[in-house]
């Protein structure tokens, strides 16, 4: 059941809003999430536009229906329209996204941690890489994986080598970051790619790596998608999300512990993308 109206009133202990309809009061709970996420809006008294249950229950001492979930908020005034929260905008901004984005790399980054007895500022260095290049069909026409040295020899900590499952003797014959940039350069140039990663930290790692290296920059900015936001935009998710989670909850398919290899996350990446486009179509 759809209910549209202004708020005249907040019962914040409560979490009830009092919303004037056409002609009619209605009085709404919410659940804790939804008044944490909200309920700085309604400070302004704006228009809601939300789904609630049909029947009405008790709480405290009024009687209420309950908000399923929010489609818009909106603030009006004689000078301005506000909007503060919109899922049709939202839900279309995504799906010209999945749309509209052609050739993608899939990137995962992992970097060195600091030491478990840290005694000096510790610097974030790339060791390893996983990179995986689909056409605008959904076909693989690029992919690689592999360790990259590091410029520190503390980098390489017990700490850090525990977290990717890896010995310092493996790094003997890995990619220098020199040909870790190139790669990265030639799939920009070759593929003129979107790049897909989950969060935002491997942007940050990437573009620290360019000054660490002292190397020009590259155009990744421009190109980024930090796909984990999009999902949580989507679903008016506020908390972050773990990539193996994610994928294990979307997929249904139950894995063996995660191994934090690049390569491997990359492609769980581009699976993730994969279910969640189909879905967002699909509706």
């Amino acid at each position: 059941m759809k209910v549209y109206g202004k708020i005249v009133k907040t019962l914040p202990k409560e979490r009830i809003i009092k919303v004037l309809g056409q002609n009619k009061i209605h009085y709404l709970y919410m659940s804790r999430k939804f008044f944490k996420d909200f309920g700085p809006y309604f400070y302004y008294n704006p228009y809601v536009f939300v789904n609630v249950s049909a029947e009405k229950k008790q709480f405290g001492d009024y009687h209420c229906q309950e908000i399923d979930s929010f489609n818009k908020i909106v603030q009006s005034t004689k000078r301005e329209k506000i909007v503060y929260y919109n899922l049709d905008a939202i839900k279309k901004g995504v799906r010209n996204l999945l749309l509209n984005t052609k050739n993608k790399m899939f990137l995962d980054l992992e970097y060195s941690l600091p030491p478990y007895y840290q005694t000096f500022n510790h610097v974030a260095e790339i060791v390893q890489y996983g990179i995986v290049i689909e056409d605008e069909n959904g076909n693989i026409v690029f992919e690689d994986g592999a360790l990259v040295k590091p410029q520190k020899k503390y980098a390489l900590n017990r700490r850090t080598l525990k977290f990717i499952n890896r010995k310092a003797e493996d790094f003997d014959n890995a990619c220098t970051y020199g040909e870790f940039y190139n790669l990265i350069k030639w799939c920009i140039a070759k593929y003129d790619v979107k790049i897909i990663a989950w969060g935002r930290n491997d942007i940050l790692a990437l573009e620290n790596s360019f000054k660490i290296n002292r190397i020009n920059d590259l155009d990744i900015r421009n190109r980024y998608v930090n796909f984990m936001q999009v999902i949580k935009n989507y679903y008016n998710i506020k908390t972050d999300l773990g990539l193996f989670n994610t994928y294990q909850e979307i997929s249904g398919v139950v894995m063996e512990p995660q191994k934090h290899d690049a390569l491997e996350d990359a492609m769980l990446v581009r699976e993730i993308y994969r279910i969640f486009k189909e879905k967002v179509l699909s509706e």
